[in-house]
């Protein structure tokens, strides 16, 4: 079994990353996936996702 080191800078993206998950889904179910606030909430979704990947492929 491979163990993988999570640092405390990506522990908490990761967390922010799932808080949004959640946030945009709930948004979503209550306003539409079209809803200028969803489509921010991806975007923001998208930008930590981005950040997370740099993180990862840097290792």
């Amino acid at each position: 079994m491979l163990h993988t080191f999570v640092t405390e800078p990506q522990e908490r993206l990761i967390l922010e990353i799932e808080r949004l998950r959640e946030q945009m889904v709930t948004l979503g179910n209550t306003y539409g996936l079209l809803h200028p606030e969803v489509q921010h909430c991806s975007r923001q979704l998208d930008e930590l996702l981005l950040q997370y990947y740099e993180i990862r492929r840097s290792r």
